[in-house]
C-alpha cells in the first residue's frame, strides 16, 4: 500500500458532496420563494440538505482536483493542514508544556453531539488521563464543527512542520457516533490509547477501528531527541490483526532546533524504500515559509525519481500570524495552483476571525470563492459565534450555511456549542446539534526530564525493525559500559519480557519469536557508569 493510499484511507471524497450542496444551493436559490411546494416536500428536502451540511463541514478536507489519477491519490487532508501552521504560530503544545507547577488547569473527558432533528444523540466521545501532567488544549482557531478539539491525529508529521500530538494528550480515547449507512443506528466507532516518556512526549499510539475489516488498525512508535523534538517515528497497519504495510519516518533539524527534512520509507519487499520527503524554509522570524513535499505516487518499484506533490507558501503579518497560503498540487505533469486560503485577525488576538478560501479554475485561469468562515469576538475576548458560508455561483454571493453558538465556562473553555443551519432564508430557530463538553480539574505537575538527558550517551542501533524472530542490537561505544551493564525489553504495559547481560559487547541478540505482536522498549542500563539508552522496536 502507497504513502497516499494510506493518507487517502477513510477520507471521504469532498468534492462529491460540495458539488451535490452547491445544486442544493442553487436549487433553494430559484425556488425558496415559491410557496406551492408540497409541506411534505420541503420537509423532506430540508432534512437532506440538514444531513449533507453536517457531513460536509464534519468532512471538510479539501481534496485534490482529480484532473488525474495522480492528482486524487494525493488528496490531502488541506484544513488540517491550514490548522498544523495555525498550531505552530500560537505554539499551543509548547506553552501547555511551560505552565507553572501547582496552577490548578482544566481537562476535557467527554464531549456529546444531539441531534436534533433525529432526537438522538449524533456522537460522543470519553477520554481518559494518567497523572497530573498531561490535559487539553482548546482549538480557538479551527472552529470547524464538531471537533474543536482535535481528539485523534496520527502523531507524525503532516506537512505543517509540527509534530500532531493531539491537543488532548489522552491515554485512552473512545468515540462513538451514528453509522451514516444505517442512520439513526449510534454505535462504536473508534478507540486509541497512546504512551508517554517523563518529558510527556508521545512515544507510543494505537487507533483501534470497530469495523477493522475494512479500516485497518494503525499503531505508532516515536523516539525523541535530547532537546525534545521527534527523531524517528515507526508505524505499521494491522488488517484483522496482521501487519500489511510499515512505515518509518525519519526528521532532520538545524542548529536553531527547527525541522528542515523529513523522509518517510515503506517498507516494500522486506527493504525500506522513500515514499516520501518534506523540506521546510523559515524566515529570519522563525515563520514557516515554504512546504516541499515530494511523494511517490505512482511508483510500484520504488525505484523512480519522487514527484513534487505539494507545496505550501506561507505568508505573515507583523505580529507573526499566518495571513495567507497558496497551495499548489501535481496535476499529473506538473505542479498547479489549487487553493489559496486567506486569514484575517483582529486586534492582538492569536487566532483569526476570518478564514476565506478559494480555489482555481484551471481552465479559465479564475479563482472561484469556495468557503468563509467569519467569527463574531465576544466580550471576553473569545469567539461567541462562527458563521460558516458557502458561494452561490448564481446570485455571485456568500451564502450561509450554518453557524455555532458558544458558550465559555471560568476556565475559558466551552460549556456549550449550538449549531444552526441556516433554512431557506434564515437560521433556524432551535438549534439543529448541540455539543455539551466534560471537564475535570488538576492541580498541574511538570513533568520529569529525566530518561532523555542521558538517552545519546550510548549510540544503539536496533535491526531488523519491525522484527519477527530475532532482534539484532547494534552498541557504536560499548565502552562506555561495564561488566554489569544490563538489557531489558518491556512491553507497552510495562511488563518485562526479558533482562539480560549486555557487559560491554557491541553486539546482542534477543529472540522474540514468543512475543505477541506488538510495540516494545529496549533499555539498556548500567548503574555503574550511570548510563542508558532506549529503542522502541515493534514485533510484527
Amino acid at each position: 500500500m502507497h504513502l497516499h493510499n494510506q493518507i487517502t484511507k477513510n477520507i471521504i471524497t469532498y468534492q462529491h458532496f460540495y458539488t451535490f450542496f452547491c445544486f442544493l444551493l442553487l436549487f433553494e436559490h430559484r425556488y425558496r420563494k415559491n410557496t406551492n411546494f408540497p409541506c411534505t416536500f420541503i420537509s423532506t428536502f430540508d432534512k437532506m440538505k440538514q444531513l449533507l451540511l453536517f457531513i460536509l463541514i464534519a468532512t471538510f478536507a479539501v481534496e485534490a482536483n482529480a484532473q488525474s489519477t495522480t492528482n486524487h491519490q494525493l488528496q490531502t487532508a488541506h484544513q488540517r493542514i491550514i490548522n498544523g501552521l495555525l498550531q505552530k504560530q500560537t505554539s499551543r503544545h509548547e506553552a501547555a508544556m511551560k505552565t507553572t507547577a501547582g496552577v490548578l488547569k482544566q481537562r476535557v473527558i467527554g464531549q456529546s453531539v444531539t441531534d436534533y432533528a433525529m432526537f438522538s444523540l449524533a456522537d460522543s466521545i470519553m477520554v481518559n488521563y494518567s497523572g497530573n501532567v498531561r490535559g487539553s488544549e482548546y482549538d480557538y482557531n479551527f472552529m470547524i464543527y464538531p471537533y474543536n478539539y482535535p481528539y485523534a491525529t496520527s502523531p507524525m508529521f503532516d506537512f505543517a512542520g509540527v509534530f500532531t500530538t493531539p491537543q488532548v494528550a489522552f491515554d485512552t480515547f473512545v468515540h462513538w457516533t451514528i453509522d451514516p449507512f444505517a442512520m439513526p443506528m449510534y454505535q462504536l466507532y473508534e478507540g486509541a490509547y497512546a504512551t508517554y516518556d517523563t518529558n510527556s512526549n508521545m512515544t507510543g499510539y494505537t487507533e483501534l477501528f470497530v469495523d477493522s475489516a475494512t479500516n485497518d488498525n494503525r499503531t505508532f512508535a516515536n523516539s525523541f531527541t535530547t532537546f525534545n523534538k521527534i527523531d524517528t517515528g515507526l508505524w505499521f497497519n494491522l488488517s484483522m490483526g496482521v501487519a500489511d504495510s510499515a512505515f518509518k519516518q525519519i526528521f532532520t533539524y538545524d542548529t536553531l532546533k527547527r525541522l528542515t527534512a523529513d523522509t518517510l520509507y515503506e517498507l516494500h519487499l522486506g527493504v525500506w524504500r522513500i515514499a516520501g520527503r518534506t523540506y521546510y524554509t523559515y524566515d529570519t522570524s522563525n515563520n514557516l515559509i515554504l512546504i516541499d513535499h515530494y511523494a511517490n505516487l505512482a511508483d510500484t518499484s520504488f525505484l523512480l525519481p519522487l514527484d513534487h506533490a505539494a507545496k505550501y507558501e506561507n505568508t505573515y503579518d507583523a505580529s507573526n500570524r499566518l495571513v495567507t497560503v497558496l497551495t499548489s498540487l501535481f496535476d499529473g505533469t506538473a505542479l498547479g495552483q489549487y487553493v489559496k486560503d486567506t486569514l484575517g485577525y483582529s486586534g492582538a488576538l492569536p487566532y483569526h476571525n476570518s478564514w476565506k478560501q478559494h480555489q482555481f479554475d484551471a481552465i479559465h485561469g479564475t479563482w472561484w470563492p469556495q468557503y468563509y468562515m467569519s467569527k463574531h469576538i465576544g466580550v471576553s475576548g473569545l469567539p461567541d459565534t462562527v458563521f460558516h458560508n458557502g458561494w452561490d455561483s448564481i446570485a455571485h454571493a456568500w451564502v450561509p450555511t450554518s453557524k455555532d453558538v458558544v458558550h465559555y465556562n471560568s476556565y475559558s473553555n466551552p460549556d456549550t456549542m449550538k449549531n444552526y443551519l441556516y433554512n431557506w432564508t434564515a437560521y433556524s430557530a432551535t438549534p439543529d446539534f448541540k455539543t455539551i463538553y466534560f471537564y475535570d480539574t488538576f492541580t498541574y505537575v511538570a513533568p520529569v526530564t529525566s530518561i532523555n538527558k542521558t538517552a545519546n550517551n550510548l549510540s544503539v542501533n536496533l535491526y531488523p525493525n519491525p522484527a519477527t524472530n530475532t532482534l539484532n542490537i547494534s552498541i557504536a561505544n560499548p565502552a562506555k559500559l561495564s561488566n554489569n551493564a544490563t538489557l531489558s525489553v518491556y512491553n507497552v504495559n510495562g511488563q518485562i519480557q526479558t533482562r539480560q547481560s549486555v557487559g560491554n559487547q557491541n553486539s546482542v541478540h534477543v529472540s522474540i519469536s514468543g512475543y505477541a505482536s506488538g510495540i516494545y522498549w529496549v533499555i539498556i542500563q548500567d548503574a555503574a557508569t550511570g548510563t542508558v539508552a532506549r529503542k522502541q522496536f515493534v514485533k510484527l
